[in-house]
């Protein structure tokens, strides 16, 4: 399951850099293979995601009761992942309306990128 939801967040990930510089790379404007692509990979997300972290919370309880660089860079991705969602979601409803959505989802992006990196990289014996 991990490797699932890791592939997949580095998938949405990719697809949303994508569609977000598209204007800079030579992909067609009009195609809209990526978009529904990113679209359909975020609803298998928002189906994966919660119970990825509910399972992987419950695993790891008893190293939550204390500080750790681990648990900083988890709970910034847990957070960036709910926030990614909601306002995925927004995004699928109202599209590029709202200015407000499309900034917090392309920020929590990278919010998530970090997280990523930061847990991949800290120690986990500490």
């Amino acid at each position: 399951m991990r490797r699932l939801v890791v592939s997949s967040s580095c998938f949405l990930i990719l697809t949303g850099l994508i569609l977000t510089w598209q204007d800079h790379l030579p992909i067609d404007e009009e195609d809209l293979f990526i978009s529904l692509l990113h679209i359909w990979v975020g609803f298998f997300f928002i189906v994966i995601f919660p119970m990825y972290a509910i399972d992987h919370l419950n695993t790891h309880r008893g190293k939550l009761r204390k500080f750790s660089w681990t648990l900083l860079s988890g709970s910034l991705q847990l957070i960036s992942g709910i926030g990614l969602l909601i306002s995925g979601i927004i995004l699928l409803l109202w599209g590029d309306e709202l200015e407000l959505p499309v900034t917090v989802h392309y920020l929590l992006t990278f919010t998530l990128i970090a997280g990523l990196l930061a847990h991949w990289r800290i120690p986990k014996n500490k």
